[in-house]
């Protein structure tokens, strides 16, 4: 009889505690369902502590997550009567304190009282007025890879100390909030990549608007032009500019760079061409101007090569400037010459710098090429490159009009290179005299 009586009190406590363990992983596993469900970071990190806190019925509790470009555990959510001044405080070094030598170790750790405990820094509770006493502190583990540390306190005067069932509570807890805080960085990454997809591609429309929509048409000459930048935008550009009496300006160059810098500076060069070119059309007159123009506004120290030519098409006479630009193939009778070779440096290097100008008379059936070296520099697996040598011989085989051999150059140099990706901007021009 004095058996059920020692016992009784023994069961009820016991089964007080099953009850207890059953109301919190109910509690766990509705709250991991409300967490997962949430992708906007910082509400999800918001929900995770007050989460933290009402389960683990702690006075206190903070998040901090590490900051791979400085080694660091930074504090995102501190719930507690001195919440906000925890935030304010100091950064914490891997191995630093409590919550940086579990972040170090991986491990959890349950301190019954901090005061007692040698990496236990007192300096926060003296700048915040909170008392510590038993802290649970568990990494924030996922895909293998520690991405912060959270923790939950009770405070001194409370007198409560966490127990083991306690910290396996908390593990569950927090290896939920922790696959959650990667699914929503995740959730952001994606969110900014999709962004910045529809940024590059609204920053491609504006480059293409840019360049010419279509090519001369002249009873006398036969025109195509083509450019593919090695990324969305590029710093290859091309222009046909017309001028009274059957005059036509052309440029090609290839600026500094990839990427939106290089189509930035771009734009602006095409601009500064057609400008420029009004006041005086001569070619070795322009790209001085330009140059000087360039080196003035001196954008990141980029510069640019640039091929300028006027194109009487009315006599088929070809004045031609070069700057650091690679020379103009001409073809004629199946033959290759190179002309309007560089003479002078490239645009915005060095201010006034005089250019030469070329003149040649085109006959019937001559044909014009003006490339940026990505036309002869693309490698195939060997590393060798495309070249100068197989591009002019690709030229002079060519029987096809000036559209159809851009698209045969294309094609050869994709099947050259192989699957290997393209590195540089590659801008072709051509004509021919009819």
């Amino acid at each position: 009889m004095s058996t059920d009586k020692n016992t009784s009190p023994y069961m009820d406590s016991r089964l007080a505690q099953l009850e207890q363990r059953v109301n919190q992983l109910e509690t766990c596993y509705k709250i991991t369902s409300l967490i997962n469900s949430e992708l906007n970071l910082a509400n999800l990190l918001d929900t995770i502590m007050n989460v933290a806190k009402k389960v683990m019925n702690a006075d206190a509790c903070s998040l901090l997550l590490v900051d791979e470009d400085t080694n660091e555990l930074v504090f995102q959510i501190a719930l507690s009567e001195v919440g906000e001044k925890i935030k304010t405080m100091t950064r914490l070094k891997i191995g630093e304190g409590i919550a940086g030598t579990v972040a170090k170790t991986g491990d959890p750790i349950i301190i019954e009282d901090a005061y007692q405990h040698p990496k236990f820094n007192p300096g926060y509770d003296k700048q915040s007025g909170f008392q510590t006493g038993s802290i649970l502190c568990s990494p924030l583990k996922a895909k293998g890879k520690i991405i912060g540390v959270c923790q939950v306190i009770h405070g001194k005067q409370n007198g409560q100390v966490f127990k083991q069932s306690d910290q396996e509570l908390f593990l569950l807890l927090c290896d939920s909030a922790a696959l959650a805080i990667h699914n929503a960085r995740m959730h952001l990454v994606l969110m900014e990549n999709q962004r910045m997809e529809k940024d590059m591609e609204f920053a491609q429309s504006v480059q293409e608007s840019f360049l010419p929509t279509s090519t001369p048409q002249h009873t006398n000459f036969s025109f195509a032009a083509q450019t593919h930048a090695a990324q969305v935008v590029g710093g290859d550009y091309y222009d046909f500019i017309p001028f009274e009496n059957e005059l036509l300006g052309i440029v090609l160059g290839d600026v500094s760079g990839k990427g939106v810098p290089a189509a930035l500076q771009m734009a602006r060069l095409m601009s500064d061409f057609r400008y420029i070119s009004q006041v005086d059309p001569e070619p070795a007159k322009v790209l001085a101007q330009v140059n000087k123009t360039l080196c003035e506004r001196s954008y990141r120290g980029m510069f640019t090569t640039a091929v300028f030519c006027m194109l009487d098409m009315k006599t088929k006479k070809l004045s031609i400037a070069n700057g650091g630009h690679l020379s103009l193939l001409l073809k004629r009778n199946n033959s290759i010459q190179e002309i309007g070779s560089a003479s002078g440096t490239p645009l915005g290097i060095l201010p006034n710098i005089q250019y030469n100008q070329e003149e040649h008379t085109l006959q019937s059936g001559d044909q014009i090429l003006i490339f940026t070296d990505g036309v002869t520099e693309p490698k195939n697996k060997k590393q060798e490159e495309f070249g100068t040598d197989r591009l002019k011989s690709l030229f002079a085989n060519n029987t096809a009009e000036p559209e159809e051999f851009l698209q045969s150059l294309e094609t050869s140099i994709k099947q050259f290179i192989g699957p290997a990706p393209q590195f540089d901007d590659l801008t072709s021009l051509t004509f021919k005299a009819l």
